[in-house]
């Protein structure tokens, strides 16, 4: 396998965009959900065990948004810099 990497700046740049996009959409829709559970008329245990269950998994989504998706969108963007820098000394 070969550490030559043959990709375009701007495309890396849209990818890292694209990431910044999904992770901006995932937090919108976690904010939906949370408002729509707030406001819901349901006051029960099983509201307590779904509130549980959905605590939980947001909080590994939010990890991941932050860790994860954050660090690739950066790894990313650095990489596109990387062979503008290539691409302008080799001209």
């Amino acid at each position: 396998m070969s550490d030559m990497v043959n990709a375009s700046p701007q495309d890396i740049r849209k990818l890292a965009g694209a990431l910044a996009a999904y992770r901006d959409e995932v937090t919108k829709a976690s904010k939906k959900v949370q408002g729509a559970l707030a406001q819901a008329n349901w006051h029960d245990s099983r509201k307590q065990q779904f509130e549980g269950k959905y605590r939980d998994l947001q909080k590994k989504i939010d990890s991941f948004m932050s860790s994860d998706v954050d660090q690739m969108a950066k790894g990313l963007k650095q990489l596109a810099s990387k062979l503008e820098d290539i691409r302008n000394v080799r001209m």
